[in-house]
C-alpha cells in the first residue's frame, strides 16, 4: 500500500477506536451523575488576618434529635471536617474548591452541637475561603438550616489545645476567637454524585435481624424492572453488621466491611440492563444473628422510589461449622429459611456518599453503537461514490483530512471535559457525539463530492521512509536566529518571574549550605555537630551556586540563578539538537514546548540538581548521538563524550542509568554493524567513563565510611536495584507522574505516533527510544520513584514529540500539494490548526486546566507539575522566629538548614521520636550524642526528653515543617504534648512556629 493511503486508513481506524473509546467516556458520565451545589443565604468566609490556614467553628442549637442533617460545604484545597468533635471527612482538591456533601444525622443530637472545619490552601495567593449550609430534618418534618456567614468563629493559626478538649469538641472555650468576615469565593468547586436536596429525600429503611445462627452465610435476593428512558439514578445502600457481597444480575460487585449505622451510596446503574435485573446479599455472618437495612434506591425527575429489604425477598441460610461459607455463598447449596424479625429498639441509619466512578460494563450496545454508526456509513458511503468514478484509493486519500478533524475534535473534547471550567456531562452528552458523527459525514460526503467531479493528479510512491527527505517548512537563517532568540528569551523571562515567591525546599536549603562551603574553604562541606561532613554526591552542584553567590550575594535570587541559566541554556541546546537532527522548525517548535512548560518553569528556577543535570545530560546525549552517527570516531570526539557524561554524572549519580540506555540504543541503531563497537576510541571513551564512576564511588564510600548512622536513606542507595522484586514496586509511577500529567497528556498522543514514525526515522528512532529505555531503567532499576529523577528526559522527549508534529505537517503540505480541490484545502489547513491546539494549549500553564485529569493518581508531595502550588514554606516561620527571638531562648528545629539559611540560627535540638530520618552518632564531641545530619543538633528522642529541655529553659520555640510530615517522625503521644503545651505564634503553608513559655 502506498504511503499515503496507509496513513489514510489508519486515521479511519482511529476515528472507529475513538468514536467507541468516546461512547464508553459517554455511558461512564451518564451512569455516574454530577451535579454543582445550589447555595441560598450562606456567603464564602475567611480568617480575620489572611493566611494559608484557617481554623472555624460554628455552635448549633437544635430542637430535635435530628432525622437527616445534610452538610453541604466547599473549602479552599484542603478540608477537614469535624462534628461534636469526631473528624467526619477529608477532602482534597488542589487549586479547586474541595467540595463535599454529608449526612451527619448520626452525629449530630438534640441541644448543643458544635460544626468545625480546617483549611490549608497549597496554592497562592495565601488565603482561605469556606462555604456551607447545613439542613436538619427532625421526625416531624421541621427544618432548621444553618449556614456560614460573619457570626462563625475562625482563627488563621493552629488553636492550642488542652489536655480536655481539641479546638474542635464542643467543650472548648473559644472566647477569645475573632468572627470571620465575608470575602468573595471562587467558585471553581468540584461536582459531587449527590444533590443535598437528593440526600434530604432519602428515607431512612427499616432494619432487620436475621435468625440465622446454625448458617455460616445467609443469602438476601429479589428482583426488580428497569426503565433506563424513566430512571436517572440507581443507588445499592446496605447496612450490615457482618461483611456482606453484593451480586447485581449475577455479577459481583465487591465485598464490603461492616457498617453498622452507614449505608454506603454506591452506584449499580452501570450494572443495570433494560427490563427484569436481579439483585443478591450474601452476608456472610459466621453463625451469628446479623442485622441488615437498606436495599435499592431509584431516583427520576419526580419522585424517589425504594426496594428495601423486607420480609418479601428470597431469604436462605447456606452452611454450618463444616462448610466455608464463600463456597456455599457461590454454589448456593445447603440453602435453608431463614426467620427475619424487626429489632427490640429501631436503627438510625445515616447516609455516606461515594464519590469514585463505577465503570460499566464494556460489552453494551452504547459504546460499540458509535463505532457502528462510523462502519455503517463507511459502507454505505464507499459503493455509492465508486459508482460515481471516485476509487477506494481515491476516496482513502481524499477523506483523511475529515477523519483526523474528527478524530482532534474527540481529543479536544476529551480535554475540554477534564477542565474544571467546563461541564463535562454536557461535553459527554449523546447529542454532542451525534453533532460531531454528523459533522464529520457531512465533511466526508462534501469532499468526496468534490473530487467526484474533478480529477486527482498522479500520486507519489513514496515510502513512510521519504518522509524524512522533502521539509519544505525552511526558514533562513536570520529569521531563525531571531525566532531562537525571543525562544530563548521567553524562557529566560518565564523563569525569572517570581523567582523568589516559594521559600526554598530542604533539598535546596541543604545544597545551599555545602555551597557555603565552597565560598568559605573552596570545597563543600558541612559541619554536623562537631564532624565536617563533604559532599559526597552532587558534588559539582555546589560549585555553580557558590558562584553566583560570589557575584550576587547570598540570596534566594542569587542561588537560584544558576538553574534559571542552566534552563535557559538548555532551551537554546533542544533548539540546537532538533535543527541539526530533524529541522529548524522542529528545534524551535521543541524550544517553544520547553519554555512554556510548568514543569521545566518549576525546577529552572530551583537550585536543587535537576536543571543541571539536565543540561549536561543533554550535552552528553548530543556527544553520543555524534559518536553513534560515525563511522570512524576521532579520539577529540570520545574525549568530549567522557567528559559531558562525566559532568553529568557529577551532578547526580542516577545519570548513570543513561550508560545501558545508550548501550541498548547503539545495539539497536547499529544492529549487525559490529564493527563500530570494535573501534579503540569508542573503548577509550568507555574506559574514562568507568573511571569517573569508579572513583566517584571509591570516594563515596570512603567519605561514608567515619560516620556512625541510624536509619536508611536515599545516599545509601549507590548501585542500581531490581526494584520489581520489591514490594515497593510501582510500574505506573511515571507514567501517571510523566506522561499522564495533565500539561503532558496532549505532548503524549504525539509521542505514541512516534512509536510508529520511528521504523522510518533512524533519528527519531534514536530519541524516542531514548524515553522508553529511560522508563524502563528508573522504574526497574532505581529503588526510590520521585518525578524528578525523569526530569533530565523531558527534553528529549519534547524533541521526539515536535519531530512527530512536523512529520504531521510535512504529510499534510503533501496531501495538499497531491489532491486538488478547495473544500479538501480548507480541511487541510484546519487539520493543521486542531493539531497545533491540541499540541500547544494543554502544554502551558495559560491554556487548558486539566485538574480533573489523574487528580488521585499524582504524587502527593509534588508541588512542580502546576504553576502557583506553594509547598512547604519554611522562610515566613523562620522570620517570625526572628521578631520574636531573644537571647536566652532555645530553638527546636525540624529544619535546621532552612532556619540557618533565613534567619541565621540552625537552632539547639531536633526532634525525632521515630527513626525516619536518619541520625548520625557524633563521635568527637566530649560527651557523644545522636544528632540530626544536616547540622548535627542533639536529637531528642523520646517525650521525656523533650520535657527535660523545656524545664530548663524559659522560653522554647520549635519550627515545625512540613507539617504534614509530623506524625512520620513525632509519635500521636509527644505531638499531643506539643499541640496542649506549645502555641502556635505563626503558621504558613505546612509549617508552624511554635512558643512554650515557662
Amino acid at each position: 500500500m502506498k504511503a499515503e493511503h496507509w496513513w489514510s486508513s489508519l486515521t479511519l481506524i482511529i476515528l472507529i477506536v475513538c468514536a467507541v473509546i468516546f461512547g464508553y467516556l459517554q455511558s461512564v458520565d451518564t451512569a455516574n451523575p454530577r451535579s454543582l451545589l445550589n447555595w441560598s443565604q450562606s456567603q464564602w468566609i475567611s480568617t480575620e488576618s489572611a493566611g494559608a490556614n484557617g481554623y472555624f467553628r460554628h455552635a448549633i442549637e437544635l430542637d430535635n434529635a435530628p432525622q437527616r442533617a445534610v452538610l453541604q460545604v466547599s473549602g479552599t484545597d484542603n478540608l477537614q471536617i469535624y462534628a461534636n468533635g469526631k473528624s467526619v471527612k477529608s477532602v482534597e482538591n488542589r487549586s479547586l474548591q474541595a467540595t463535599a456533601v454529608l449526612d451527619l444525622s448520626r452525629h449530630l443530637q438534640t441541644g448543643s452541637n458544635v460544626l468545625a472545619f480546617e483549611l490549608h490552601r497549597s496554592s497562592f495567593p495565601a488565603t482561605v475561603a469556606l462555604r456551607y449550609e447545613l439542613t436538619v430534618i427532625d421526625a416531624l418534618g421541621q427544618r432548621q438550616t444553618f449556614i456560614s456567614d460573619a457570626m462563625v468563629k475562625s482563627q488563621a493559626l493552629y488553636p492550642q489545645t488542652t489536655s480536655r478538649h481539641k479546638w474542635f469538641d464542643t467543650g472548648y472555650d473559644d472566647a477569645f476567637w475573632t468572627s470571620s468576615v465575608q470575602v468573595v469565593g471562587d467558585n471553581r468547586m468540584a461536582q459531587v454524585t449527590t444533590p443535598p436536596e437528593l440526600l434530604l429525600a432519602l428515607p431512612s429503611p427499616p432494619s432487620y435481624v436475621l435468625d440465622a445462627s446454625q448458617h455460616w452465610s445467609v443469602s438476601l435476593f429479589t428482583t426488580f424492572n428497569y426503565a433506563p428512558e424513566a430512571e436517572e439514578q440507581v443507588w445499592l445502600a446496605i447496612a450490615s453488621d457482618v461483611p456482606y457481597e453484593a451480586i447485581i444480575n449475577g455479577i459481583s460487585g465487591g465485598i464490603f466491611s461492616p457498617s453498622d449505622s452507614q449505608l454506603h451510596l454506591n452506584s449499580v446503574l452501570p450494572r443495570l440492563k433494560a427490563g427484569e435485573n436481579s439483585i443478591e446479599i450474601n452476608l456472610m455472618n459466621n453463625g451469628v444473628d446479623p442485622v441488615v437495612a437498606g436495599g435499592l434506591i431509584r431516583q427520576n425527575d419526580y419522585q424517589i422510589t425504594t426496594t428495601f429489604i423486607s420480609p418479601d425477598w428470597q431469604i436462605h441460610g447456606g452452611g454450618g461449622s463444616g462448610h466455608s461459607a464463600l463456597e456455599d455463598i457461590r454454589a448456593g447449596s445447603n440453602l435453608t429459611q431463614v426467620r427475619i424479625a424487626a429489632p427490640a429498639v429501631p436503627l438510625t441509619y445515616a447516609y455516606i456518599v461515594n464519590d469514585n466512578f463505577t465503570p460499566p460494563a464494556v460489552a453494551q450496545a452504547g459504546p460499540w453503537l458509535q463505532g457502528g454508526m462510523v462502519v455503517l456509513f463507511i459502507l454505505l458511503v464507499v459503493p455509492l461514490f465508486k459508482l460515481l468514478g471516485v476509487s477506494l484509493q481515491k476516496q482513502l486519500t481524499s477523506t483523511c483530512f475529515a477523519n483526523a478533524i474528527a478524530i482532534l475534535c474527540l481529543v479536544v473534547a476529551g480535554f475540554m471535559a477534564q477542565d474544571v471550567r467546563f461541564d463535562a456531562r454536557q461535553i459527554f452528552s449523546v447529542n454532542a457525539l451525534q453533532l460531531m458523527l454528523i459533522m464529520w459525514m457531512l465533511m466526508v460526503i462534501v469532499v468526496l463530492a468534490e473530487q467526484a467531479a474533478t480529477t486527482i493528479k498522479p500520486v507519489s510512491n513514496r515510502s513512510p521512509r521519504e518522509w524524512n527527505h522533502g521539509n519544505q517548512f525552511r526558514l533562513g537563517n536570520t529569521a531563525f536566529y531571531v525566532v531562537s532568540a525571543v525562544v530563548a528569551l521567553a524562557a529566560l523571562l518565564l523563569r525569572l518571574h517570581n523567582i523568589d515567591q516559594q521559600a526554598l525546599t530542604v533539598d535546596e536549603a541543604t545544597i545551599a549550605g555545602f555551597a557555603r562551603g565552597v565560598v568559605e574553604r573552596g570545597y563543600p562541606y558541612l559541619m554536623v555537630g562537631g564532624m565536617e561532613v563533604e559532599l559526597a554526591t552532587y558534588e559539582l552542584v555546589p560549585y555553580f551556586l557558590a558562584a553566583s553567590v560570589k557575584t550576587f550575594g547570598y540570596s534566594d535570587f542569587a542561588l537560584r540563578i544558576p538553574a534559571v541559566l542552566f534552563g535557559t541554556s538548555t532551551c537554546l541546546l533542544i533548539i540546537y539538537c532538533g535543527s541539526a537532527w530533524f529541522g529548524r522548525l522542529t528545534g524551535l517548535i521543541a524550544g517553544v514546548l520547553y519554555a512554556i512548560s510548568p514543569w521545566a518553569i518549576y525546577w529552572g528556577k530551583n537550585c536543587f540538581h535537576p536543571s543541571q543535570i539536565q543540561f549536561f545530560n543533554l550535552l552528553a546525549l548530543i556527544a553520543f548521538y555524534r559518536l553513534l552517527a560515525s563511522d570512524r570516531i576521532s579520539l577529540r570526539l570520545a574525549c568530549l563524550s567522557a567528559l559531558a557524561f562525566a559532568f553529568s554524572y557529577l551532578s547526580w549519580e542516577g545519570s548513570g542509568l543513561v550508560l545501558p540506555i545508550m548501550a541498548f540504543v547503539a545495539i539497536v541503531i547499529r544492529w549487525q554493524d559490529w564493527r563500530w563497537f570494535f573501534q579503540p576510541n569508542l573503548w577509550i571513551a568507555a574506559v574514562l567513563i568507568i573511571l569517573v564512576v569508579a572513583a566517584q564511588g571509591i570516594r563515596r564510600s570512603l567519605l561514608q565510611e567515619p560516620f556512625i548512622m541510624v536509619g536508611f536513606g536515599k545516599s545509601d542507595l549507590a548501585t542500581p536495584k531490581l526494584t520489581f522484586t520489591q514490594p515497593s514496586y510501582e510500574p505506573w509511577y511515571y507514567i501517571n507522574n510523566f506522561f499522564f500529567t495533565e500539561t503532558h497528556i496532549g505532548l503524549s498522543l504525539f509521542f505514541l505516533l512516534g512509536l510508529i514514525f520511528m521504523f522510518y526515522d533512524r533519528k527519531l528512532s534514536f530519541v524516542v527510544l531514548f524515553v522508553v529505555m529511560a522508563y524502563l531503567s528508573l522504574t526497574n532499576l532505581l529503588g526510590y520513584y520521585n518525578a524528578h529523577y525523569f526530569y533530565f528526559v523531558l527534553p528529549v522527549f519534547l524533541l521526539a514529540v515536535a519531530a512527530v508534529f512536523v512529520k504531521l505537517l510535512m504529510l499534510i503540505q503533501r496531501q495538499i500539494g497531491q489532491v486538488r480541490g478547495r473544500v479538501f484545502r480548507a480541511q487541510g489547513a484546519l487539520t493543521a490548526v486542531l493539531i497545533m491546539a491540541v499540541l500547544m494549549v494543554p502544554a502551558g500553564a495559560g491554556g487548558l486546566h486539566l485538574y480533573r485529569l489523574m487528580s488521585g493518581n499524582i504524587d502527593a508531595m509534588r508541588v512542580d507539575y502546576r504553576p502557583n502550588l506553594a509547598g512547604m514554606d519554611g522562610r515566613s516561620v523562620s522570620l517570625a522566629l526572628s521578631q520574636y527571638w531573644r537571647k536566652s531562648d532555645v530553638l527546636i528545629t525540624s529544619i535546621p538548614l532552612l532556619t540557618e539559611h533565613y534567619v541565621d540560627n540552625k537552632g539547639d535540638y531536633f526532634v525525632q521520636t521515630i527513626t525516619d530520618r536518619k541520625v548520625v552518632y557524633d563521635t568527637v564531641k566530649q560527651r557523644p550524642y545522636y544528632v540530626d545530619k544536616f547540622v548535627g543538633n542533639p536529637v531528642l528522642r523520646t517525650k521525656q526528653e523533650l520535657q527535660d529541655v523545656l524545664s530548663r529553659h524559659d522560653r522554647v520555640f520549635f519550627v515545625a515543617a512540613p507539617v504534614d510530615g509530623l506524625t512520620r517522625i513525632i509519635d500521636a503521644e509527644t505531638l499531643d504534648f506539643i499541640n496542649q503545651n506549645m502555641r502556635v505564634v505563626a503558621e504558613s503553608y505546612d509549617s508552624r512556629l511554635y512558643l512554650w513559655e515557662r
